[in-house]
């Protein structure tokens, strides 16, 4: 089952008055005349939904991982890759700010809603609950970049929060499952109205948010079952709504003809001519005219996928290196543009130096992929995947856990070997992994899931990244693309640090460990 975490962005509120007193500002909204119908709800709670996450954001994530790289070596995640960031990088502090932007516009939301009276009181209801799960969104990704954070519910002037100081995840943990509990009873099991938080939406973010908390990133909150628990329960209500299945072909999500799907959850709505999406000017191929992609995808990735049989690349013996992108799982060549691949405009994307003079050779400037790779879908995934992973680590309805690993699997385009005769939980464990990494691939994921799963210092040191695979076109030699970009990871790295201008605005805030 699909979740689409990218997000949607509605209108702000334009409303203007004015007086011969000018006692209430015309310049901007006010309280005091603006919260009086339903309507200012609804549009109240239209203008939280532009704080969700870009797309760059929330797809870049996997660059400072072990399945991609930074493109561009001046970028702040190049930084956070080579664990040579400090506390005054700004990827640090926009993050900071736009989830805390985010969280005041709810704030403001819920300090007024109760003004007005209401003539429709469900669809009052409705709304309200639609912004107190994106709050509890926001503070689930604050969480799980920095760790404990405040915990601000009403709103606050300068002087307050001066004075705030760092609240317990397991505390803020407890605050979003309550929320959405308590929210999912207003919410619809569907709305006619794209882009919208519905019963499914608010599920699924706490099923995801559940997940991330098992892993105890912080080391001071140790419930595992508890949180696993919750996710399970969370993403099977996501199931058993009877709303969302399995796309026949795992292809068509990625197409046009196919947005708002049945498999899709949540998504951010754009608009052609009015709110457009940028996605491909910044993950696209040079030579369709766009800034470059900045990732660059990695073998690590790549090898991941296994040969049609279903066995890993070092376990078949049919497996060529010299045409290592073919007879592999089919997601691989749904997920990523290697050498011979067709482009949107119908041209053949290649970054084999010495092939051809296409803008998209390696080395040809420094907006291409350092490795020959490109990413090739944009969506976010995995409800799924969460229900059979919690059972996993609960050690508890394996058989249904295998059953939804195999539902991915076997997809009719992707028609990927059945896993039978698993019952280990290692092993267990070892399939989910597999099969998030493969399915989920480039999509945001990889970076918290190497980070709740405790194995980001294995996985994400790196001496040098190894990319794409190729014939060379004179001698017939098998060429491997590699470059000296070094990934570094360490113990501190696991939480970002709090950003250096929100201490020196409040004293009150400590630092997370190694980053003083």
């Amino acid at each position: 089952m699909k979740k689409i975490f990218l997000y949607m962005l509605l209108s702000g509120i334009m409303v203007g008055c004015s007086d011969v007193l000018n006692t209430v500002p015309t310049d901007r909204l006010s309280s005091e005349v603006y919260w009086q119908t339903d309507n200012d709800a609804e549009y109240a709670a239209n203008a939280v939904y532009r704080f969700l996450e870009s797309h760059i954001t929330v797809l870049g994530r996997d660059v400072m991982s072990d399945v991609a790289r930074s493109t561009f070596e001046t970028s702040d995640e190049t930084k956070v890759e080579g664990s040579i960031a400090d506390s005054q990088t700004g990827i640090f502090q926009t993050t900071w700010n736009d989830m805390y932007k985010g969280i005041r516009r709810c704030n403001d939301y819920m300090a007024n809603v109760d003004k007005i009276t209401p003539t429709n009181e469900a669809f009052v209801n409705r709304v309200t609950s639609e912004v107190r799960t994106l709050r509890c969104y926001f503070y689930s990704r604050l969480v799980s970049y920095f760790g404990d954070v405040p915990l601000v519910t009403d709103p606050i002037g300068i002087s307050e929060s001066k004075t705030l100081t760092r609240t317990p995840v397991s505390e803020i943990y407890d605050f979003i499952y309550k929320e959405i509990n308590e929210s999912v009873a207003h919410l619809p099991a569907a709305t006619s109205e794209k882009g919208r938080v519905t019963k499914g939406a608010a599920y699924a973010i706490l099923a995801r948010t559940m997940l991330f908390a098992a892993g105890n990133v912080t080391g001071t909150d140790n419930r595992p079952a508890t949180y696993y628990e919750r996710a399970k329960t969370a993403a099977d209500a996501v199931i058993a709504l009877g709303v969302y299945s399995l796309l026949p072909n795992y292809k068509d999500l990625f197409t046009y003809e196919n947005e708002n799907n049945q498999e899709v959850v949540f998504d951010k709505q754009f608009i052609k001519d009015v709110y457009a999406n940028a996605v491909m000017n910044n993950f696209g191929a040079v030579s369709l005219a766009n800034n470059g992609s900045m990732m660059s995808p990695t073998s690590v990735l790549v090898d991941e996928y296994e040969t049609s049989s279903g066995k890993k690349i070092a376990d078949d013996p049919s497996y060529d290196p010299k045409n290592p992108y073919e007879n592999r799982d089919p997601r691989l060549s749904y997920t990523l543009y290697v050498p011979g691949d067709l482009l949107p405009n119908g041209t053949v994307y290649d970054s084999r130096p010495g092939w051809s003079s296409s803008a998209d050779v390696i080395g040809a400037s420094y907006q291409v992929s350092k490795t020959g790779l490109l990413p090739r879908k944009y969506i976010n995934a995995e409800v799924l995947l969460t229900a059979a992973e919690a059972r996993i680590e609960l050690n508890v309805e394996t058989e249904k856990a295998l059953q939804y690993i195999n539902e991915i699997r076997q997809r009719p385009d992707v028609n990927m070997p059945v896993l039978s005769g698993i019952t280990s939980q290692s092993d267990l464990r070892e399939a989910v992994r597999h099969e998030r990494m493969v399915e989920l691939g480039l999509e945001g994921n990889r970076f918290f899931d190497t980070r709740r799963w405790k194995i980001s210092e294995n996985v994400c040191n790196m001496d040098r990244i190894v990319g794409m695979r190729y014939v060379d076109k004179d001698s017939g030699e098998l060429v491997t693309i590699t470059n000296d970009y070094k990934k570094k990871f360490t113990s501190r790295d696991y939480l970002w640090p709090i950003p250096y201008n929100e201490r020196q605005l409040n004293k009150n805030l400590t630092q997370n460990d190694g980053w003083n």
